[in-house]
């Protein structure tokens, strides 16, 4: 006889606010009064390798899910996490794997969700956050704690060639206020900014939409205030509370570099 509670899985995903919970078994399910939809998932294996790089599994699903349609237009200032457990026979819940969300695909029919390993999720030892002297948080994160609708200023593109946007700003701001920031364009597809100077932004890569909505006489797009993550930038936002670094660490290394233990 099959075991067919052996063999499914319950997913669960959380983006800080909302939490979808998901089975591939043959039906909905009802465990410690949490439901579990019955959802077509498939993912590639999960892998156990030294190189934290390698520990990566791609889950896909339906264009029709909950899920995927939050993330068809990624928000690059929020996360997803999922957690995977096995089901067994009795329904006792084993977790198998933990990850954050890094990359997605889309087809006609399906998205394709990269997720990185979440070794603090997953009872393992590893290196989650890091003592440096810069900020270590997502600007407008949750940790780093601001609200983006405060620094936003709207511009009209007058051109866009080889991922540099020319701009008119609805109100004046020094060149370099938008290094480091955000572009979003009305249909919610954002883009970092690498530079700016006057009137012109560098992007970080190609955002196909600005093109589209030029062709189709949509010059509007949204900017956010950037930061280099130093102390002196995090104060130009009134936010030095939340600063994610150390920017005090001695310059030298303690004990030249040697291990004190």
């Amino acid at each position: 006889m099959i075991n067919i509670f052996k063999q499914s899985e319950l997913y669960v995903f959380y983006d800080g606010v909302n939490t979808y919970r998901y089975t591939t078994g043959m039906r909905e399910i009802i465990i410690n009064d949490n439901t579990y939809i019955k959802e077509s998932i498939n993912r590639t294996s999960i892998k156990r390798d030294a190189s934290l790089s390698k520990n990566k599994i791609t889950i896909t699903m339906p264009i029709t899910n909950e899920v995927v349609k939050q993330w068809i237009t990624p928000d690059i200032s929020k996360y997803l996490l999922v957690d995977i457990y096995t089901l067994d026979r009795n329904y006792q819940t084993t977790i198998s794997w933990s990850g954050r969300l890094t990359q997605t695909s889309v087809s006609d029919n399906e998205m394709g969700m990269t997720f990185e390993l979440l070794i603090t999720r997953t009872a393992q030892t590893g290196v989650n956050d890091r003592v440096q002297r810069n900020c270590r948080y997502s600007l407008y994160s949750e940790r780093c704690g601001l609200n983006r609708e405060n620094f936003k200023i709207m511009g009209e593109v007058t051109s866009y060639k080889n991922d540099v946007l020319s701009l008119i700003f609805e109100k004046e701001v020094p060149s370099g206020y938008f290094s480091g920031g955000i572009v979003q364009v009305p249909n919610g597809e954002q883009t970092f900014i690498k530079n700016h100077y006057e009137t012109s932004i560098t992007l970080f890569r190609h955002n196909q939409q600005i093109v589209d909505n030029l062709r189709n006489g949509i010059t509007s797009v949204a900017l956010y205030k950037g930061c280099s993550r130093t102390l002196a930038s995090c104060a130009t936002f009134n936010n030095t509370l939340n600063y994610g670094g150390f920017p005090y660490l001695p310059l030298e290394p303690l004990n030249s570099g040697h291990s004190i233990v």
